[in-house]
């Protein structure tokens, strides 16, 4: 995560070459402007905060439309096979995977008879910036053991310049949020009293974004504060995608540590979702949504679907596709898309750390 606000090399190629860029960029990136309104079945607690969301409508369930995106679905897909293999991972490089293992089942066309009880069966891969693999990064993710939680956190860089761990508020904010997720054993505490009081047990110096989903029955309720998020898929389509809470652009919502320009926990977006047994929820950091749109996730992990992975390796596969997308100096991103519309000249990929959660729906007899 950048902190704060644009960098200086960002405002400096504004003053420029903004005119030109634009001008290159218009054609392609006004080529989508899909409507929210495949998001009417949210049902956010608070839909004035929708207006809040600095990454724009369009780039809600993005599609692909005129030359916006140079590779095809059949392409990601190949991608995705390349990555298939696993590749060779320094014991300094920190990357971590955390899974109960499972295999993604056929699809169905319909609604199982019962969805009551459901659990989530989960996977995680960090993938930290080049820069910063020494420490691992600072991104950081929990997996409730009670298969029903789970969250991601990106540290904000930003600390480092004042001779902090920016990831150690992430490291303690995730692993305080899984150790109250799990301390309930009659019932699921809401996944803003996790945020909330994960918070309240944070000591570190620091300050993340952060998303948490809890699965209660067959309803997701989530809270998503910053520019992390989570999206659902069903039978390959996305029908759900968080909106990123900006107070400017690359400015996100963060709470943080008493003395940190952070925001209030009280202040995450809030939704409830219903979902059904088959459904694969997405939980990543800025890094994968910066730099894949939706329909490149969906793409990829239909991939991963076919060739029956299980969701940790899903989740490392999508973490490298995203790596892929970061380095790509002509690649018109998520992240260059918000740029040209905070009036910023820049193309590319954001290279950043990344973090991916996958979870799979599932019956607790399918465990």
């Amino acid at each position: 995560m950048f902190y704060r606000t644009a960098t200086a090399s960002q405002q400096a190629a504004a003053s420029g070459r903004q005119s030109s860029v634009l001008h290159r960029l218009a054609p392609q990136l006004l080529a989508a402007r899909p409507s929210v309104s495949q998001h009417h079945h949210l049902n956010p607690a608070a839909p004035a905060q929708w207006s809040s969301a600095n990454r724009s409508a369009a780039l809600l369930g993005l599609t692909r439309a005129g030359s916006l995106l140079a590779m095809s679905c059949l392409a990601d897909e190949a991608m995705a096979a390349s990555y298939t293999e696993e590749p060779a991972v320094a014991a300094s490089s920190f990357a971590a995977a955390s899974a109960v293992a499972t295999q993604l089942p056929a699809e169905g066309n319909g609604k199982p008879a019962s969805t009551g009880g459901l659990l989530l069966t989960s996977g995680a891969f960090v993938l930290p910036h080049p820069d910063k693999v020494a420490k691992g990064g600072e991104d950081w993710y929990f997996i409730a053991a009670n298969h029903r939680a789970v969250g991601v956190a990106d540290g904000v860089g930003g600390w480092s310049e004042v001779g902090v761990d920016a990831g150690a508020y992430a490291r303690q904010l995730m692993g305080n949020a899984a150790n109250v997720a799990d301390e309930v054993t009659a019932t699921v505490p809401d996944a803003q009293e996790i945020l909330e009081r994960a918070y309240n047990l944070t000591t570190v110096r620091g300050s993340s974004t952060a998303c948490v989903a809890v699965l209660n029955g067959d309803n997701l309720v989530v809270s998503n504060l910053g520019d992390s998020g989570l999206l659902i898929l069903r039978a390959g389509k996305v029908t759900f995608h968080t909106p990123q809470q900006q107070h400017g652009f690359n400015f996100p919502y963060q709470i943080g540590s008493a003395d940190s320009m952070s925001d209030s926990p009280s202040s995450a977006q809030r939704f409830e979702v219903a979902v059904q047994p088959g459904d694969l929820l997405v939980l990543g950091t800025d890094g994968l949504w910066d730099n894949c749109f939706d329909e490149e996730v969906a793409s990829v992990l239909k991939y991963c679907g076919e060739q029956k992975m299980e969701v940790a390796k899903m989740a490392q596969v999508l973490a490298h596709y995203a790596r892929h997308r970061a380095s790509d100096s002509k690649f018109a991103s998520p992240f260059a898309y918000a740029a040209f519309q905070a009036g910023y000249a820049y193309m590319g990929g954001k290279m950043d750390d990344i973090t991916v959660v996958i979870c799979h729906v599932q019956q607790p007899a399918k465990l």
